[in-house]
């Protein structure tokens, strides 16, 4: 008789987690899940950036002026409150006087908002790094250089998961006197750059 019990009640019990099981999961399906907010600086959101560089410099300490040519492939993560980390690989060519080099990076830093008005938001960032050249950039230089880059701009939603970023960025390169102050060039440029953030 004590058994018979016992088996009936793990039969009910069995029946109501299944029917809970089945219940839940149609709920689940039922409620619509939020959307993810279509925010370049959304929390915990992520973005790929892809963009071009174009500086020119404005004041120098060495005996050529130079320009530069970038492509930028970066992420982006989102840490709230308008708060966004940065990570990303610029390739530079650099025009110089004698043989012009190209020099590969990778960086990282912070861009923050500072004024949102409906799809359009404007900016500020930051980011530091290291860089390895072909060649000695700029002349008298070294192959190896740090870099330092900031600037500021707009970001405007363009579609669904889809900004555009554009604004003016300024750049440092420099060895920081590694290989001697008679070695210690630097470039100290300016100018606009343009990119696409990719909502993933």
């Amino acid at each position: 008789m004590r058994s018979t019990i016992v088996q009936a009640v793990r039969r009910i019990a069995a029946g109501a987690g299944l029917a809970f099981a089945v219940a839940t999961t149609a709920q689940a399906q039922s409620t619509p899940q939020p959307p993810q907010p279509d925010d370049p600086f959304a929390r915990r959101g992520w973005h790929l950036e892809l963009g071009g560089h174009g500086a020119f410099e404005t004041w120098n300490y060495n005996l050529s002026r130079e320009e530069l040519y970038g492509f930028r492939a970066g992420l982006t993560y989102g840490l709230g409150k308008g708060l966004t980390l940065l990570a990303g690989s610029p390739l530079y060519h650099v025009s110089q006087r004698g043989i012009d080099g190209y020099a590969l990076g990778a960086t990282a830093g912070i861009r923050g908002r500072v004024y949102r008005h409906g799809r359009l938001s404007v900016f500020w960032e930051f980011e530091v790094g290291i860089s390895e050249a072909d060649t000695s950039v700029p002349p008298r230089g070294t192959r190896f250089n740090y870099l330092a880059l900031g600037g500021g701009g707009t970001t405007m939603r363009l579609r669904s998961g889809v900004h555009l970023l554009t604004g003016l960025k300024w750049i440092h390169i420099s060895n920081n006197g590694l290989a001697g102050r008679s070695r210690n060039p630097d470039i100290e440029a300016v100018g606009p750059h343009t990119t696409l953030l990719l909502r993933f």
